[in-house]
This record gives structure tokens, sequence and C-alpha cells, in this order.
């Protein structure tokens, strides 16, 4: 077997003599400690083709480093390949430095001519030394014409994660940027063990201090209710401050109202031998802000966000708490009339 350097043909050495010989160039040699600096060699079919080499093995200080079997398979500090491309142990790194704008970026892109997925890491990249970008993995989806850049996750140096938001104030943000027919969080646990779905903790709930569990903003971000917790309560709160509200009149017909309530005791079909007390949603028409929903309305297409198909129906639900000021109204009107009737019974008597 010959080998060709600068075109001209050169005897092999070692010389083949049999199966699994190896065969190749070796550079480097030092000769007063007979140590082979590099060697680039193939191996040869032990099944004596002796002209057919199955892999290809790069070894550098007698140790490989690289090798290409017959299938075209690839191994970087690895033998066995039973993947396209094999690494062992250690690290992988893309590194493109760029001291000019004080930053640096690796990018891997992975996909077709229909969709592809990415990863970049960009830190200061405005030219600063504002370190926020952090480490983005990404897709693009092709439109047509163009690949759209997304950035479905996002870590930034600061150690801020976005799901859908590039530019993270807080620790987790999810935004359904793109995808406003999809709810932003789910979370189901499966199987029938007691697990919970989702804990709270905050170390200032304790005592009576409290502390902010949930808040809930309307979209010009402006809280309008909240959960707090202390050492020994949770309270669920709306938005109640006097300053938010105007054109406000006392209750004058609480008792009339509260008699068009029909309270009723009932189970849920899914619960046959729970009985509860409570209200039909569609009945209570004297506090029409504590129910939502239309009586007997069935959805008209389906909806992937709640997760129902035409025809399926759609349920009133009610908030009972919003029952409160009308009991209470009720309850100071009788409370006025006993009191009238026990002033006039007390005359009589003192009479």
């Amino acid at each position: 077997m010959t080998t060709k350097i600068n075109g001209t043909n050169t005897a092999a050495s070692p010389a083949i003599t049999g199966a699994d010989t190896d065969t190749g160039l070796s550079f480097g040699t030092d000769t007063v400690n007979i140590n082979t600096g590099g060697v680039t060699r193939a191996t040869v079919d032990s099944s004596g083709a002796l002209d057919v080499p199955t892999d290809f093995p790069i070894k550098v200080n007698g140790s490989e480093k690289l090798r290409i079997d017959s299938s075209g398979n690839v191994g970087i500090a690895a033998t066995s390949l039973s993947n396209r491309f094999t690494i062992g142990d250690g690290d992988l790194k893309f590194f493109n430095s760029d001291a000019a704008n004080n930053h640096r970026t690796t990018f891997i892109e992975f996909g077709n001519s229909s969709n592809r997925i990415t990863s970049e890491s960009n830190f200061g990249s405005d030219g600063s030394s504002n370190y926020t970008a952090g480490y983005k993995f990404g897709t693009k989806n092709y439109n047509g014409s163009a690949f759209e850049t997304l950035t479905p996750f996002v870590i930034q140096a600061n150690g801020n994660v976005g799901i859908t938001k590039t530019n993270p104030g807080k620790v987790l943000e999810v935004s359904n940027t793109g995808k406003t027919n999809t709810s932003c969080c789910f979370m189901h646990a499966d199987g029938s063990d007691n697990v919970r779905v989702m804990g709270l903790r905050s170390d200032r709930a304790t005592g009576g201090t409290n502390a902010g569990m949930i808040e809930f903003f309307r979209s010009d971000g402006s809280k309008v209710g909240s959960i707090q917790s202390n050492g020994s309560s949770t309270s669920y709160n709306t938005s109640s401050d006097y300053r938010l509200k105007e054109n406000v009149t006392l209750i004058s017909d609480g008792i009339t109202r509260l008699k068009t309530l029909k309270p009723s005791r009932f189970n849920f079909i899914s619960d046959a031998e729970t009985t509860v007390d409570g209200f039909l949603a569609h009945e209570v028409t004297a506090v029409p802000e504590a129910v939502t929903g239309t009586k007997d309305q069935v959805a008209t297409a389906d909806d992937v966000n709640d997760e129902i198909k035409e025809g399926d129906p759609i349920y009133q639900g009610i908030d009972q708490s919003k029952l409160v000021p009308l009991l209470t109204a009720a309850l100071q009107e009788a409370i006025a009339k006993i009191e009238v009737l026990e002033t006039k019974v007390a005359a009589l008597e003192a009479g």
C-alpha cells in the first residue's frame, strides 16, 4: 500500500503484514524518547481484505482522539460509535470573541428548510459592559419568504428566566407572545396520589405580617386583586379603595332583593353522595355581578385554550362572596324594623 506526499507515491510505513494492521502517516517523532507526536492511520479489516480500511483513527501522543468508522460515524474521545457524531467525556464549546464590542456569542443551529432550532449566548452585545442578554434557546419558523426569529427561552446573566420573554424583569416571566390562543401556564398532577399542584411560601408571612402570594393585574398593569398570607391565615382581596369609586349610594332595597334569592340544597352530579347548600347561578338575578356565563350556553366553535369543542356546554359560575353586601343591607333593614317595633312595644308596656 502506498500514500502520496506532494503527489509522489511513497511506501506505507509500517508495511501491511496481516489483518488489523495500522497503516498511515506518523509525524513529529521524538528520537530521544521515541514518542510519536501525531499519527494518522487506517485500521485494516480483520477479515483479510487488506485493501479496505474499516476505521480511521487519529492519535495524538499515542492516545486516540478522533475516529471515523466505515459507516461515516465520527467520534471524539469515543471509540464505540453508534450515532453519526459522538463525543466522549469532556466539554463541547463553540466560542466567538469580539473584543471590540465587549461581547461573546455562541450560536448553534439545527433545522431544515422549514424550521430551525437555535441556541445563542450573547453578553453585552450593545457594545457596552451591560451584561444582561444571557443565554437564548429558540426556534425559527419559515413564513414562506424568510425565517422569523423567536426566542421562547432566555436565561439572563443575572439569572432571570423568560419563556417567550426576551428581557425578563423577574426571576421567572412567562408570556404567550405570538400564541394568543394558548394559555400561559397549565399544571397537571398526574396520577391519583394526593400531591399539591402548586405550593406557595413566603418567609415574610410570619406573625401578623402579610405577604403577597398572588397578585392580579388588568391590561394596563394596575393591580385589581391579591391573595395574601400571614403567620396564621390567608386573605383573598379585590380592589375596594374609595378613591377608585364614584356614584356611591346606600342599598335601600336589601330585603326586597334578598327575597328573590332561592337558597337550595343539592348534590353535584359528579358527587352524588354529598349534599350542599347553595344557589342555581341563573336564579341569582338580584346580584348579577356574582354570576359568570350565560344560562344554557354551548360552545359555537372549538376552543383549545379552554379545552372545549363545538357543542360542549359552557357552565355558569357564581362568586357567593359578592352576595355579602346585599345580605348585610337586608339584615340592617330588618334590624331597623325590629328596633322600631321594640320601641313601640316598650312604650306600650310603659304606658
